[in-house]
């Protein structure tokens, strides 16, 4: 037999794959929304999972959930339980039912944790993670647990590496920085994913000629839930083995996580990404956590012309001290990009074209000085005209200089979106005096101290961070905006330290409480 990661040939009844470690038995794809775009029929959209996952005889198809979800097909199965392609039947559309094993929601405490976690997942809402629309905690007789999600077209970043092995640096840290949006996001809400491997994150193919791929990350909260019920999903040997490539050392050891945790994990992603295997292998349990206590993370292949500046990034983010690692998976991304765009000139795709629209419109309009400028000399030369001599240029009218002062009350809290993420953010003026005005921006644990001006004429406001008073990984930026006429909204855009050095801008807009 063959191994299904990197298709070593085995003994027939060899347990784990010598070459990278993975258990030859079934392992359990936990492919939470995906349907394959390139395996669609014309009558059925067919799910890209292992052909023994697939079921298509699952007595479950057909089944009605609450009179709302009707299952209509297989999508696969993992260790918390089954997903399907369902129809609302209300709404008539299709979203993704993750039935789920029932000795995850048998007792008290584990029912609870799920109630709180499904609620706090439910609340994300963010392109790169997949949405959780309803869930039912089966309490009520006859009723199953589930989750409804958002249905995603694309197929799981481990199918797309056991299909495709490594990928370019490039690629690798443009996925990252949508996989690394997703997870801050709910960092930045105080939910911890647990459970980051390729097989949670779903790659959805550009919808549109000259859109590039983009991530989603699947199945936050449920690994907590797992835990907390001491459920038996991680005594199965391949699930063991896939998740422990990726947990990091403080999980291993049963201590208190917080959001390195998930830094890690990326860490340990990112390198599988690009050299195509995980950092640590071993042929058992034993040897596998013993390498993540104990052994330093790899460096990176010579041979694959991997930049060198990635390295120190990624190990960074697998450091066994944790205080050494990246605070959250926003600065983790940050890093990976600033580091490849230092060494090899790459920009994401928006901000280049951006820049080649300046450059042209810059080219253009030095042609057009120069036609003008041309134009110019033929008529002196046709008409005989010559240029004034001693011709006293006449004095400038003086105009009268007007000060604007402010008319609008600007005190209070704003709500609304801000930064290159769109994170729900509170703006609060609380001091004015005329055209001059201060106060915070409050974006989950961060507050930053702004000073600004307001033109009551053009009705524009310009804002200026001065310093970060709580939160970590924050750029200082400036902000302009304008002032809708009813003085209930306020939009515009800005620039961090950051972003300026790529030439990147943002949008923001907010609205008075």
């Amino acid at each position: 037999m063959r191994c299904h990661s990197c298709n070593v040939l085995l003994d027939e009844e060899a347990q784990f794959c010598g070459s990278c470690g993975v258990s030859t038995a079934s392992h359990p794809v936990n492919i939470a929304t995906q349907i394959d775009a390139q395996q669609q029929t014309n009558d059925a959209a067919r799910p890209f999972t292992n052909p023994q996952h697939a079921r298509e005889n699952d007595p479950r198809i057909g089944l009605v959930l609450d009179s709302k979800y009707k299952l209509v097909a297989s999508l696969g199965e993992g260790g918390m339980g089954a997903v399907f392609r369902s129809e609302r039947l209300h709404i008539g559309d299709q979203v993704a039912v993750k039935l789920l094993h029932r000795d995850l929601v048998r007792e008290e405490r584990a029912l609870e944790r799920f109630r709180r976690e499904a609620r706090t997942a439910a609340s994300i809402r963010h392109p790169n993670v997949v949405s959780i629309h309803d869930f039912n905690d089966g309490t009520r007789e006859g009723t199953e647990a589930y989750i409804v999600m958002e249905l995603v077209q694309g197929a799981s970043l481990g199918n797309l590496l056991r299909r495709e092995g490594r990928m370019s640096p490039s690629r690798a840290v443009r996925l990252m920085h949508d996989i690394c949006a997703g997870v801050g996001v709910a960092h930045r809400q105080g939910l911890l994913h647990r459970d980051l491997k390729p097989d949670n994150v779903i790659i959805v193919p550009p919808s549109h000629e000259g859109d590039e791929e983009t991530a989603k990350v699947v199945d936050f909260g449920l690994a907590k839930v797992r835990d907390v019920a001491g459920a038996t999903a991680l005594t199965q040997t391949g699930a063991v083995m896939g998740t422990l490539y990726y947990m990091s050392p403080e999980q291993c050891g049963g201590e208190v996580l917080d959001a390195r945790a998930d830094v890690y994990s990326l860490g340990a992603m990112f390198y599988e990404m690009v050299t195509g295997n995980p950092p640590f292998r071993a042929n058992n349990l034993a040897g596998l956590i013993a390498k993540h206590l104990q052994e330093p993370p790899p460096p990176f292949p010579h041979s694959y012309g991997i930049p060198a500046a990635l390295e120190p990034i990624y190990q960074r983010a697998m450091a066994k001290d944790r205080n050494q690692r990246q605070p959250d998976a926003i600065a983790f991304g940050r890093e990976l990009e600033t580091a490849l765009t230092t060494t090899t000139g790459y920009q994401p795709a928006a901000t280049l074209s951006r820049h080649a629209s300046w450059k042209w419109i810059a080219i253009a309009g030095g042609l057009l000085v120069m036609l003008v400028g041309v134009i110019g000399i033929g008529f002196a030369l046709k008409f005989g005209l010559k240029p004034a001599v001693n011709q006293k240029t006449p004095p400038p009218v003086e105009r009268p200089t007007v000060v604007s002062t402010s008319s609008e009350d600007l005190r209070g809290e704003w709500a609304g979106t801000y930064g290159p993420l769109g994170y729900a953010t509170k703006l609060v003026i609380k001091n004015q005096n005329g055209t001059e005005f201060d106060g915070t921006l409050e974006q989950g644990s961060i507050r930053v101290v702004f000073k600004g001006t307001y033109d009551s004429g053009s009705r524009t406001l310009t804002m200026k961070q001065t310093r970060v008073l709580s939160g970590e990984g924050w750029s200082l930026g400036e902000d302009v905006g304008k002032l809708s006429a009813d003085g209930k909204e306020l939009s515009g855009t800005g620039k961090d330290e950051l972003g300026a050095s790529l030439g990147m801008s943002y949008q923001f807009s907010f609205r008075r409480r």
